[in-house]
Formats: C-alpha cells, structure tokens, sequence
C-alpha cells in the first residue's frame, strides 16, 4: 500500500490489481481518500471499506499512457452533460480523456441485494431530445467523442413512448441515436406495425436480451426509413415475378427438451437501396419480386406484462 501519482492526483492507500503486459499499471484498488481532478470536477475514487451493495472491483483503471479508462467512485456525483445533470457512480472515458458512459448506480447484485432494491434506488430522469420528451429510469448512457448522446439503457421494467414516423411506439430497453440526435435503434416493448420498404410489419424481437440500448432490433437510417427489422408475428412470402417461385419465411417455436423454456427462431429483414435481405442470408431484388406479409399462426404469444 503507497502513494502513486497520477495525472489527475495522489492515489492514498493505492494497491496494484494488474498490469499490462507491458509492465504499466492498469488498475488499482483505493484504503484512503484520494481526490482526482478530472474534467474539472473533483472524483473520489472508491475507498476503504464498502458495504455489501457496491462492487468488489478495482476503484480505478487507466489506459497505457496513463489516462483514465474508468472510475467506481466513493460517493454519488454530479455530471453535467449536453443532455442535463446527472447522479453517478460509475464513469468510463475515451482515451482522448472525454466522457464515454455514465453509469447512475453500480451495485453489485447477490443474495443480499437484488435488482429490485437496485431499481428502488434509481431516479426518474427527464429527457429533451430531438426524437422527444421522455422520463425514465436508466441504468446506463453512452456518449460519442464530441460528446453528443448515443445511446440510453433503460431498467428492465422501464417502457417509454415515442413517435417513430406515424406510430407511437412502446420502447423498453433502450434507444440509440445517431450523432446529430435522429433515432438510429430501439426496441418494441409489443409488436408494433411498422412501415417498410415492402409494406407493414410487426416489429418485435421475443429473444433480445436486453444488455444494453445500443444495438436494438428496429434499425434506422438517418432519413427516418427502416433499415432493420425483426418480427415473430409477421410471416414473409417473396414470389419471383419472372418465374412466380415462392418463398416463404416464418417464425417457428423451437421446442426444448422437458422443463426449459421454448425458444423461438424470428425473422429478421434488411431494407438497402434496391434489394431486401432475410435472415441475414436470403437476398431479394424489389424490381424482380412480390412480397407478401401475412399474420403468424401464434403472434398472440408475446412477452407477459407487454401488452
């Protein structure tokens, strides 16, 4: 236990936890009150003892060069954004030193603190964005290098609402945005008719895992159009105008074996300029073909408590 110097203060009480291969040091953990002057605000990299909730995980990490990587910090801090002010715990960086995520609470989850007493201790937080007004409680945001907003990750039982085009669409999860604030992703809470290239589909993923709202199963481009979609209500027939063959893609229930949770194999669409992509393998002129969207025989099934 010593002292190391950074670039940013005096770490007090420091331990080495690892190293790079190349023999500089990339993470420590923190016994004393260090104060670090990193953007101009003033962070307390966790310290000392901790209760059950916070994570058991170096205080602090930085890039070879000796720039910051990320902060556990001791106490919940205040950072401004472009976007508004936010409660913090956690804050990883670029390497060029500026903001890449905010994370509001970093509690680690056990059998003495759940994510329900996690999700008690969040904040509903008001947004103003180019896509809408909206108030969430969020895990987690991610930042570009200029700083502009790119994506929100909501808490598993959050659900907002937005315009998307001419539909008012139930979100969970989380949204990404492209670096001028269009929508670029999200996820449908419900399936949610959706218009295409090829007409209206019902945009839901029943697998998503929900890890974070960056890479959502509803894609974008930045003039509003679909880029990509996924359905498991929806089935898509394409029949080739020259030699009328048809080809039919449909979501299926993939049965388990006794005792585990059927899964479902969904379908899942590419829009680009002249052709349309399914399932990331089968490529379909618009020119050359018809497509046809017709109701799944089981789309009643959906995720409870999304309706």
């Amino acid at each position: 236990m010593y002292a190391v110097e950074t670039k940013y203060g005096i770490l007090n009480g420091a331990h080495i936890i690892g190293k790079y291969r190349t023999s500089e040091s990339e993470y420590y953990s923190v016994d004393e009150k260090s104060n670090l002057k990193v953007l101009d605000y003033n962070l307390v990299p966790l310290y000392g003892y901790q209760d059950a909730r916070r994570k058991e995980l170096p205080a602090i990490r930085f890039y070879k060069k000796g720039n910051i990587r990320n902060i556990s910090l001791n106490d919940s801090t205040k950072i401004s954004t472009k976007i508004g002010d936010f409660q913090v715990e956690k804050i990883v960086f670029y390497e060029n030193g500026m903001i890449n995520r905010l994370f509001l609470l970093d509690g680690k989850l056990s059998g003495f603190w759940s994510e329900d007493d996690e999700y008690k201790l969040s904040e509903v937080q008001h947004f103003n964005l180019p896509i809408g007004k909206f108030e969430a409680r969020v895990m987690s945001l991610h930042f570009y290098k200029d700083e502009n907003l790119k994506s929100i990750t909501f808490w598993p039982k959050e659900r907002i609402f937005l315009n998307i085009g001419d539909q008012k669409v139930n979100i969970r999860i989380g949204i990404s945005l492209y670096e001028d604030g269009s929508i670029e992703s999200c996820e449908p809470a419900k399936a949610t008719l959706i218009n295409t290239s090829i007409g209206k589909i019902e945009a839901f993923d029943i697998n998503t895992l929900g890890i974070h709202g960056e890479n959502n199963s509803l894609k974008f481009y930045k003039n509003g159009e679909v880029k990509e979609i996924v359905t498991f209500t929806n089935v898509i027939e394409v029949q080739n105008n020259n030699n009328r063959e048809k080809h039919r893609y449909s979501p299926k229930r993939v049965k388990k074996y006794s005792g585990d949770i059927d899964s479902f194999d969904t379908v899942d669409m590419e829009f680009l300029e002249n052709k349309v992509i399914i399932n990331k393998k089968y490529e379909y002129e618009y020119n050359n073909n018809t497509f046809i969207i017709m109701p799944y025989g089981e789309k009643s099934l959906t995720l409870s408590g999304d309706l």
